[in-house]
Formats: structure tokens, sequence, C-alpha cells
């Protein structure tokens, strides 16, 4: 039986296909060793918009918390320039100017100049229409001769007590009537402060709801084009290595069917093997002689005898 002398030998791919192999793993190692833009690939948190910047900055400008300080990220780091309560300052300015929560002293701003006319005027009547009253008096008493007498001073003592604590009573209900006015007055500019400032606060807070919202909107489409660009980068970075795996694909599959190129294990040169395995001076010098008769079998590869 004759022995096939590549028995133990592998097989390369074809020659014609050696070269496109060679290609496979140059662009292989190649791309294994191109640098990696790591930040392109990792996924990315999209911050605070423009909408959403305004909308806290307006709620800081609320509460008198000042200008908020921003990092590069757009996130918050700090407040700088405090007011105090800023939007509610200008009530509570004018509440203490007007002494409004003072009964006794706010109201004088509410009292009306026609009402001090009006008590004036009043008054000066009523002590025309008295001094009318003490000359009838004094004329009925010169009429009865008694003009000076004790009887007209009784009856002229009474008369006066009597308008005295007329006019006293007139006076004070005229001032209570203006006092009660201004008093009332005086609470629904209290009352009025503190709805208007409710008010205001409920529209900025409405403004900043709103522009809140339409900052959601914005966040959600740049945290959607961020993800998509990382999405991207990592498609870019893993297309080329994808393409390298599918052509490998192909070449080993062209490969695997058509007939490969033996390749032989090292086989020492006989007379080298020879001079270290004993061979006889007669064996090697007939190796370099003109031997008519061969060594081996050319079929078998085994010594002749």
């Amino acid at each position: 039986m004759a022995v096939t002398p590549y028995s133990d030998a592998g097989l390369l791919p074809s020659a014609t296909l050696q070269p496109y192999g060679k290609e496979i793993l140059k662009y292989g190692i190649g791309q294994l060793g191109t640098p990696i833009d790591v930040g392109a690939l990792t996924p990315k948190v999209a911050g605070p918009g423009a909408f959403q910047q305004k909308g806290a900055q307006r709620l800081a400008d609320m509460y008198g918390m000042g200008d908020i300080q921003r990092d590069a990220t757009g996130m918050v780091t700090g407040f700088q320039g405090a007011t105090g309560i800023a939007q509610y300052q200008p009530y509570l300015d004018q509440i203490s100017q007007q002494q409004l929560l003072d009964p006794t002293q706010g109201y004088k701003d509410f009292m009306s100049p026609y009402q001090k006319e009006i008590i004036d005027t009043t008054m000066q009547e009523y002590d025309v229409q008295a001094g009318r009253g003490r000359q009838a008096i004094s004329d009925r008493a010169m009429t009865a001769g008694a003009f000076g007498g004790g009887r007209h001073g009784v009856e002229m003592g009474t008369y006066q007590s009597e308008s005295d604590r007329n006019r006293a009573a007139l006076l004070a209900g005229l001032q209570g009537q203006g006092y009660n006015q201004a008093l009332q007055q005086q609470q629904q500019q209290l009352a009025n402060l503190q709805g208007q400032a409710t008010y205001e606060m409920g529209l900025a807070q409405e403004g900043i709801a709103g522009l809140s919202a339409l900052g959601a909107e914005g966040q959600a489409l740049e945290q959607q084009k961020l993800n998509q660009l990382a999405l991207g980068a990592q498609q870019g970075y893993q297309l080329p290595m994808q393409r390298i795996q599918d052509v490998a694909n192909i070449y080993g599959g062209i490969a695997g069917a058509m007939p490969g190129s033996p390749t032989q294990q090292f086989q020492p040169t006989p007379w080298v093997t020879g001079i270290g395995g004993g061979l006889s001076a007669g064996e090697i010098m007939g190796m370099f002689g003109s031997q008519k008769k061969p060594l081996y079998d050319s079929q078998t590869g085994k010594k002749l005898v």
C-alpha cells in the first residue's frame, strides 16, 4: 500500500485566496489599532433648555433668591444677589408706609378733606344757631325787665350747657362717621394689596408652569437627539468590524470549498540525519558519489536494502 508523503501535513487555503486572507487580516489589525472616541459612544443626558432656565430664574426672582448660577452642563450650582421676598416686597413696603396694620394711625390717610369741610361747616352753623338762641333768651329777659337778673342767668346757663352737650355730640357723631369710613377704607386697602399680590403671584406661577412645559418638550427632543447621536456613533464603530467579519465569513466559506495546498512537515536531509545517526562512511560517501542504485524508493520513501 502506497504511503502519501503528506499524510501528516496540514492544508493552506488555495493559493488564489491567500492574498485575500492576508488583506482581511491586515484590515482587521488596522481596525483594532484605530483610536476609539469613547465620548461619542457614551450616552449623554440633555440639560435644561432655555425655557426651563428662564422659568427657573423667574421662580428664583419671585422668592428673592437672586440670579441662578449654573455650570457648563446647565446644572444649578448656587445663587447670587439674594433680595429677600422680592415679589411681595413692594406690597409689604406700601403696607408699612401707610401703617395699614395699625388701626390708630392707618385710617388717617383715608380721612377725606371733604369730611373735614363738612364738619367745620356744620359746627359753624351750629354755633350760629346757638348764638341766636342765646340772643333770644336775652331779648325775652329784656322785655320782661329781668335782664341781668338771677332768672336770666339761670336760663342762660341751662341753655349754654345743653348747647355745649349738643355741640359735642354732633361733632363726635360727625367725626365718628368719618373715622369709621376711613377705617373701612384702610381695611379695604390692606385687602386690595394682599389680593393684588396673590393675583400677581398666581399669574407668575402660571407663566413659570408654561415655560416649564415648553422646556420639558425641548429637553425630551434634545435627549432623543443625543440618544440617536450616541447610537449612530456606536453603529459607526461596529460597522467596520461587522464588514470585516462578513468578508471573513465569505472567505472562510469559499476557502473550505476549494482544494487547499498541502503543507509538508520539515524533513531533514538524509545525509544530515546520517551524520548524526551513525551512517557508515561508505553510505555517506555514496551520497556524494555517482551511485547507480537509489538509496530510497521513489514511491514509498522507504530505504532500499
